[in-house]
């Protein structure tokens, strides 16, 4: 739409707008008649913001968002501006709203320039993109969802708190850093009925059906769907910039379809447990998705949207597995970047370091090591897997178990970040458990856990760790993760993950979220 056209439509709104709208609402009832999915469509996409001038927009605290070559830029202190124009009467129920962005972590790229208010401290940006909610005179916006805008610091309240870019706020964070400080992206937010989605350069993030008695924090009660205006967030530091900003009205009575969403059945997020856990703060991140049997990179970004359940997507690394070689490697790293999921390696080998680029290794968010692979029966052996009880015997239980000990210790010793399935026994002794995991050896292997920075899988499937070594582990200071440990791309339920959490009492900050890679 052009400046001049735009113009025109404010200047004529009442005069002309609200017979058009009453034209478009009575053409689409007539097309609901085929279904649903038709009733969405009700109206052109509109721009809110002229490129030249705050007009149509109200500011709050002091108004740090200015315009600037075209864009609205805020370099802090924090403030908002809230949509106070003609378009919906800035009251908008069901729409869809696109917003391209961008947000440093310092202010050096033209757009950022230094200006009279100073130099952009070297933090990231914390910025946002609220809807259905209302103006307020002082403060921030109480009411309504905000759409999470992040500048890619590695501040903990980064990683382990408030989430990425793309996220719901509170509700359903996004963890993984994909989009680069300084890049433009594209955020677009459609809301129907209960139904939020949310996609960043047209990938998924959310896909949230808000219950009927949504469970919220006492601070954070105002977040439900209602109906409002939009408003953008001015950073505290850090710069960010807004431009394009368009909303697409819908018809008010438009009914949330249930087309192209994957199911939320069968992975234990029934319920309100993922708003309980959001509402904490705390981390639910799955690093143990195999791309096989069917799961892919897709697959995984449509379930982390519907569950809230982060992902994080590998493959096995070592000889005779799907990456032998740094081609293979870095044709894996290539498919899975600018994704909103963390992405791994699972390390069979115990000279993966040697065979494979730094580089390469260094584009990894995380390398998940276990010890199912050992040499037997002793150390000058060839390594056999030790879930396949065929291919070896264990004569003395308690001599095998130090040579276990040692081997755990050694592959602790690796530079990896997870260790998946801790005090997994194989077949020929697993039911000697507690006789063989004695308190001095759970002890040796959190000793060099903590001390390596490794954190402690806690599987889904499996039962590991069982609840004497995980309370050990947090009285010691281990780092905690959650694994499902798939095999194809059926639903795994996280539900043992949530209650061994509960029930040894780990808190958020004891839940490992990757640094922010380079």
């Amino acid at each position: 739409m052009t400046p001049k056209r735009e113009r025109g439509l404010r200047k004529s709104y009442t005069r002309h707008l609200l017979p058009s709208v009453a034209f478009l609402v009575v053409m689409a009832c007539l097309a609901t008649v085929g279904g649903p999915a038709r009733a969405e469509a009700a109206g052109d996409w509109v721009s809110l913001f002229d490129g030249r001038s705050l007009g149509g927009w109200k500011a709050t605290d002091g108004g740090s968002l200015r315009v600037e070559d075209g864009c609205l830029v805020g370099r802090g202190p924090r403030g908002w501006l809230f949509y106070d124009g003609a378009v919906g009467g800035h009251d908008f129920r069901n729409f869809e709203l696109e917003v391209e962005v961008r947000a440093e972590v310092k202010g050096d790229s033209p757009v950022f320039a230094e200006t009279k208010i100073g130099t952009v401290p070297e933090a990231a940006a914390d910025s946002g993109v609220w809807f259905h909610t209302r103006y307020l005179p002082s403060g921030g916006p109480k009411d309504g969802y905000e759409v999470r805008i992040d500048g890619g610091g590695d501040s903990p309240e980064s990683r382990a708190g408030r989430g990425r870019t793309g996220g719901l706020e509170g509700v359903r964070p996004v963890y993984k850093s994909f989009v680069p400080g300084g890049d433009w992206c594209r955020v677009r937010v459609c809301v129907v009925g209960n139904r939020i989605r949310v996609w960043v350069n047209d990938l998924p993030t959310v896909d949230y059906i808000q219950p009927e008695r949504p469970w919220r924090t006492p601070e954070h009660a105002g977040r439900v769907l209602s109906h409002g205006t939009i408003a953008l967030a001015g950073p505290d530091s850090g710069g960010v910039a807004f431009r394009s900003i368009r909303v697409r009205p819908l018809l008010d009575d438009a009914k949330p379809t249930a087309d192209a969403r994957a199911s939320d059945r069968g992975y234990g997020v029934e319920g309100d447990v993922m708003d309980r856990l959001a509402g904490r703060s705390f981390p639910v991140i799955d690093y143990h998705v195999h791309l096989r049997g069917g799961m892919t990179v897709e697959k995984a970004l449509d379930r982390q949207a519907v569950t809230g359940i982060n992902c994080g997507v590998l493959e096995n690394l070592g000889k005779g597995w799907p990456l032998e070689t740094d081609d293979q490697l870095r044709a894996f790293l290539d498919a899975v970047r600018a994704r909103p999921v963390f992405v791994g390696v699972q390390v069979n080998d115990r000279d993966w370091t040697r065979r494979h680029s730094p580089e390469l290794l260094a584009r990894l968010d995380y390398v998940l090591g276990d010890t199912m692979i050992m040499p037997m029966p002793n150390d000058d052996s060839e390594p056999v897997k030790l879930w396949l009880a065929g291919q070896y015997t264990i004569d003395d239980a308690e001599t095998w178990m130090e040579r276990y000990v040692r081997h755990n210790l050694r592959v602790l010793a690796e530079p990896i970040t997870i260790l998946a399935n801790p005090t997994y026994l194989p077949p020929a002794v697993a039911d000697k458990y507690d006789q063989l995991w004695t308190d001095a050896r759970m002890r040796r292997i959190i000793e060099a856990a903590v001390a390596n920075r490794v954190a402690l899988e806690i599987n889904a499937q499996t039962g590991l760790p069982h609840d004497p070594f995980l309370r050990m582990a947090k009285q010691m200071g281990a780092k905690f993760t959650f694994g499902s440990n798939n095999s194809d791309d059926k639903p795994i339920d996280m539900t043992r993950c949530f209650e061994a959490a509960a029930r040894c009492g780990l808190a958020p900050e004891d839940i490992m979220v990757p640094k922010l890679r380079p």
